[in-house]
């Protein structure tokens, strides 16, 4: 009699584990939908150019992206970035420039010290033109930066932010 009803209650078990799977499931594709992608964060890179070989500090840069090789591929699109590389970074001999990324200093968030650009600003004029662009999907420039992104350069001075 008891094995009996053991194999009522193995398939009531069964019955219930499915239904309530089947219920995760629909509270967690619910919560997805509420959710959406993440939204991007700011992110800290740092480079150091030519001033390093006079002690002075590497440059930071800020802008809104996902992730750091993200936040790379943005930085590298900015028109302050082009300018610093070329003004501030360039090499004496026009070889390439004399740019450091510095992986250490580079990392979600803002500096928690020194002077950094700021260039979320820029960032959201940039994603804007008519490339067809909006705010919430910027035009990137592909750039591989996994390795070592571009080094970025200090937008006008007005950009800069001290702490």
């Amino acid at each position: 009699m008891i094995e009996e009803k053991l194999r009522e209650y193995d398939d009531a078990r069964i019955t219930t584990a499915i239904e309530a799977s089947d219920h995760l499931d629909t509270v967690r594709s619910r919560l997805a939908d509420l959710l959406g992608p993440p939204a991007p964060r700011a992110f800290t890179l740092t480079f150091a150019g030519q001033e390093r070989h006079s002690g002075e500090a590497p440059t930071s840069f800020v802008v809104d992206a996902l992730n750091l090789d993200d936040a790379a591929r943005i930085l590298a699109g900015l028109p302050s970035w082009r300018e610093w590389y070329l003004a501030d970074a360039g090499a004496p001999d026009g070889h390439g420039a004399d740019i450091v990324y510095l992986p250490q200093q580079s990392h979600p968030g803002l500096p928690t010290r020194g002077e950094y650009a700021d260039l979320r600003g820029e960032q959201k004029t940039a994603a804007l033109p008519a490339t067809g662009a909006t705010p919430t999907s910027p035009a990137r420039i592909p750039v591989p930066v996994t390795s070592s992104p571009p080094a970025p350069a200090p937008a006008s001075p007005a950009a800069r932010i001290s702490h």
